[in-house]
């Protein structure tokens, strides 16, 4: 009987240890789970089931959203990637595969991104997207290369694969990982050519009888009496203006094609070619009493087409002019920027106090034919709307960028050009 005892008591000790064990067990299930809202009411047992049903049932949901995700980035028509942190491919549509000409990828094997898409533009936005955190866009023109034809496709020529325009998004995802949507510009960008084909043509055939009109309002002018020369120097007046405006359009469209071919490269000085360039709009700049202000290096030697540049700071210049009040500064800076001799390139700030840009105008004073806010014109001059496109067209021409915003300071318009 003593033995009985000793063993039934041994046996109910181990059992309370047991049930305090997986009472704690449970306290830590429940834990986990405190995201659902808990039942007092119900053992732990059965608050653990409940929960663990309700969480099944969250996962279902889960998956088929997922499910979904992964259907929508299959379908939609826009090529889709994900690089990991290691530069790996892992997830990619078929959208992207047509668009990148990827042919070899294995979503079970793991491979360099640079292996199966040799693009430095893709590379460098993967990386940056990266090392800064934000989204960021890009457009460039793909040539894919004889790497991406698979062995069983000799047969297939090169040619067959001509590059393609495009233009990629690019997110930061946790953990270093990229992921990128690339949209098909090509049709966009052959659209857009023969527009501007057609207007160069048209611009050709205008450009003669254009003249002829020109010469013919001159001679009309000897012939009339002084009661009809108002009415026909207007009419030269217009005639000269849509003379200059297609001579405009031509010069675009010659520095898109062959950006090279059309500059003469030259040694100039910049200071001195910037002031040639005030000079030539000195008489309007007295009218209205503006002063140009020269700010950076006083020599500084640069080899560039020094009609096409003279004729860039010419535009930027009567720009400024066109929407500064009386007494205005138009202030030019150069600076030198970059440490190394092979980074360094030229920074080139023209600021002037006037009424600076309308918000909405920003992301497109530089485009064709475009005129912004007639009301910021003060002095009545209103330009053609390429001005700034062949401003735009000779900067790129020389390898360089211009951009435009809104002085902090002086409120008026700020042109940032850099040139190599």
């Amino acid at each position: 009987m003593l033995y009985f005892l000793c063993g039934l008591s041994i046996g109910l000790l181990i059992c309370l240890w047991k049930y305090y064990q997986i009472n704690i067990q449970l306290t830590d299930i429940l834990d986990s789970l405190s995201q659902f809202e808990p039942v007092n009411s119900l053992s732990k047992i059965a608050q653990v089931r409940r929960n663990v049903n309700l969480l099944n049932n969250r996962c279902y949901y889960t998956q088929l959203e997922l499910d979904l995700h992964h259907y929508l980035i299959k379908k939609i028509p826009l090529g889709y990637l994900r690089i990991n942190e290691e530069n790996c491919l892992i997830e990619c549509n078929e959208e992207a595969k047509e668009l990148l000409f990827i042919q070899r990828w294995n979503p079970e094997i793991l491979r360099l991104f640079l292996e199966l898409v040799r693009s430095y533009e893709l590379d460098q936005l993967i990386q940056q997207t990266r090392k800064t955190g934000q989204k960021l866009v890009i457009e460039w023109q793909f040539f894919p290369t004889t790497n991406y034809i698979l062995e069983e496709e000799n047969n297939l020529e090169i040619e067959n694969y001509k590059p393609v325009f495009l233009k990629a998004y690019s997110y930061p995802l946790p953990g270093g990982q990229v992921s990128i949507f690339i949209e098909n510009q090509q049709l966009i960008k052959e659209l857009s050519t023969r527009r501007d084909e057609a207007y160069s043509d048209l611009s050709h055939e205008l450009r003669t009888p254009l003249t002829s009109l020109s010469l013919l309002a001159e001679t009309l002018l000897k012939y009339t009496d002084d009661r009809g020369k108002i009415w026909v120097q207007q009419m030269s007046q217009e005639i000269n203006r849509l003379i200059d405006l297609v001579q405009n359009w031509l010069e675009i469209s010659t520095l898109e094609k062959n950006p090279y071919e059309t500059l003469k490269f030259q040694k100039l000085d910049l200071k001195q070619l910037i002031l040639s360039a005030w000079q030539s709009l000195k008489i309007l700049a007295d009218q209205e009493q503006i002063f140009l202000k020269y700010q950076g290096e006083e020599k500084i030697i640069i080899s560039a087409d020094i009609n096409r540049l003279t004729q860039v700071f010419v535009n930027l210049f009567d720009n400024s002019i066109k929407h500064s009040s009386k007494g205005g500064i138009i202030t030019v800076q150069v600076n030198i920027k970059g440490i190394n001799y092979d980074d360094q390139f030229l920074e080139i700030n023209l600021i002037d106090s006037g009424t600076g840009f309308n918000t909405k105008d920003l992301p497109y004073i530089f485009d064709r034919l475009y005129r912004g806010d007639k009301s910021r014109v003060r002095n009545g001059r209103e330009g053609s709307g390429l001005g700034l496109s062949i401003v735009k067209q000779i900067i790129e021409a020389h390898q360089g960028t211009i951009t435009a915003h809104n002085h902090p300071d002086t409120k008026g318009a700020w042109f940032r050009i850099t040139l190599p």
